[in-house]
């Protein structure tokens, strides 16, 4: 990727990939409501660093041309980061637990469903994160279930981990930067992506906001060196490590869900232990604490959106039980609400700030 003009300077650039991990029990995916998570995997060019990323809400971000909504912001957190892409691999791979009241739990493999180049361009007084797919060439129902774009680009800012942020949660367990690092935050709540090692450390939160869906190379004036991929060439078998007959590659290679015999039984499995149950704190394949806290909080926002203000705390819990069907996982966004301080709230911004408050 090359620099077309003095518009934008690349701060990086490399591979990036995507993957979803079916629901716990679910033998077919029909649609985003059968995903428990979803991933975006970013490789560097000559760094030799793997950095995996929880995406929120377990979608991009819209991108809705001349607006800004709520759903073009998402955020992204680091779960891990190595230079072994061995465990990468075992943080995709089918795993089993064991729980009291249900017997033997297995979690399906990821599967891949995108491929392809991206860069991290100063542009103007931000820095954005942009791509271009290869695979599958031409996205299809699956890629827009995740808002996968065939090219995007978004504002991408770092979270300083010592700064509440109304509506988005603090981290359970900051990432440890060295103090040259953590200096560049001063009080700032957020900072550009000027230096490409603040991406290197676990438990770094991420805002992503939506910018343009097409003519990225254009508009940041770059050149995007994007391959024509196929299964044999694809990146992710070489550079994953992932093995072709363990991951069904519908998604990847057509744009489309597997159907239940097309999903193959998976050789290698991994047992978890009780830390790492989904759900249990601190978990990583189950959602760190800060990410189940972020979705809260994005689900609540999407159950309350469109309400009218003031309203006090019990009304909030009403309007929020009557969306419910709204979000996934609402049980646990409503038993937020309920955790509310007691007062009158007179907008959305009120009740980001009470979620601040209570975290």
């Amino acid at each position: 990727m090359v620099n077309r003009n003095n518009r934008s300077e690349t701060i990086e650039q490399g591979d990036i990939f995507f993957f979803y991990r079916p629901k716990v029990g679910t033998e077919e995916v029909k649609d985003i409501k059968d995903v428990q998570r979803f991933y975006m995997i970013v490789l560097p060019e000559d760094n030799n660093k793997y950095r995996l990323f929880l995406i929120g809400q377990k979608q991009l971000p819209e991108i809705v041309e001349g607006k800004s909504t709520s759903e073009e912001k998402n955020w992204a957190l680091n779960i891990l980061t190595t230079s072994n892409p061995d465990d990468i691999h075992k943080e995709l791979m089918a795993s089993e637990y064991t729980t009291e009241t249900r017997g033997k739990r297995r979690l399906a493999a990821a599967a891949p469903v995108g491929e392809g180049k991206y860069t991290i361009v100063k542009h103007g007084n931000h820095t954005e994160l942009a791509y271009i797919l290869e695979l599958p060439e031409i996205p299809g129902p699956t890629q827009r279930e995740f808002e996968i774009k065939k090219e995007a680009s978004y504002i991408i800012s770092v979270k300083n981990p010592d700064v509440k942020v109304p509506g988005f949660a603090a981290s359970e367990k900051n990432p440890e930067y060295p103090k040259a690092l953590k200096e560049k935050f001063g009080d700032k709540r957020w900072i550009n992506v000027d230096e490409p090692d603040l991406l290197n450390y676990e438990n770094t939160q991420l805002l992503l906001i939506g910018a343009k869906k097409k003519d990225i190379e254009e508009e940041l004036g770059v050149d995007i060196d994007e391959e024509k991929e196929t299964e044999r060439s694809a990146d992710l078998f070489k550079e994953l490590k992932l093995k072709k007959e363990q991951v069904p590659l519908k998604p990847l290679l057509k744009g489309k869900f597997p159907g239940k015999g097309e999903v193959p039984m998976s050789q290698e499995v991994k047992e978890l232990s009780k830390e790492e149950y989904p759900g249990a704190k601190g978990g990583k394949i189950g959602g760190r604490a800060a990410a189940t806290k972020s979705t809260s909080a994005a689900a609540i926002a999407r159950m309350l959106s469109g309400i009218e203000f003031p309203k006090n705390k019990n009304e909030l819990v009403e309007c929020a039980k009557g969306n419910r069907d709204k979000v996934d996982n609402a049980e646990s966004a409503i038993d937020t609400v309920k955790k509310l301080p007691t007062r009158t709230y007179r907008s959305m911004t009120d009740v980001q700030e009470a979620l601040a408050e209570i975290r």
